[in-house]
């Protein structure tokens, strides 16, 4: 009887740590294709997979869609797109129906998994700029990362001498601070 708790109770436990991203954004495509090489030939990958990420810069609300424009970024294996990597190329992901903007806040991280359907050329200031458009199936906003997941963790103090950042007296200068307690 005791198994059977154990069990039950380590199942749930593992099923509550299930992740709640898509399947078609943390597996890639068969074909990797990247969005300059849709730009340069639009025909040729019309209709195909695709799983592209980056930067949400705009929301554009249509009668029939919701429009994200997106730059676009490197993805890492699990999709997520890598902050400041070199830019591919802008695309659009295109929602059906209508989006609220605000789900899709400047600069927040997207993933978006879909068809491609040709290319749209819109403005960007005064260059005319070829947009792949995404009509997506899958999408997945990135949480921001917290400032611990950023700067790595220093063990206190991890050799003796240690200092937070260069100019900071050794910690032997304080005598009656044994910030080491």
């Amino acid at each position: 009887m005791k198994k059977v708790l154990y069990l039950s109770v380590i199942s749930l436990w593992l099923a509550g740590c299930a992740s709640n991203i898509p399947q078609t954004i943390t597996e890639a495509p068969a074909e990797a294709i990247f969005a300059r090489q849709v730009q340069q030939a639009p025909d040729a990958y019309n209709g195909k997979q695709v799983r592209w990420g980056g930067e949400v810069l705009e929301v554009a609300n249509t009668e029939q869609h919701t429009d994200v424009l997106v730059l676009g970024r490197e993805l890492k294996n699990d999709g997520e797109p890598v902050k400041n990597s070199p830019v591919d190329a802008r695309f659009i992901a295109r929602f059906p129906g209508f989006r609220e903007p605000s789900e899709f806040p400047q600069g927040q991280r997207i993933t978006v998994s879909g068809v491609l359907s040709g290319v749209e050329v819109h403005n960007v200031g005064e260059y005319p700029y070829s947009y792949p458009v995404v009509n997506v199936s899958d999408v997945y906003r990135w949480p921001k990362k917290k400032l611990r997941d950023h700067y790595p963790y220093y063990p206190y103090p991890p050799y003796y001498g240690w200092r937070p950042y260069p100019g900071w007296p050794p910690w032997w200068a304080y005598p009656d601070y044994p910030y080491w307690w």
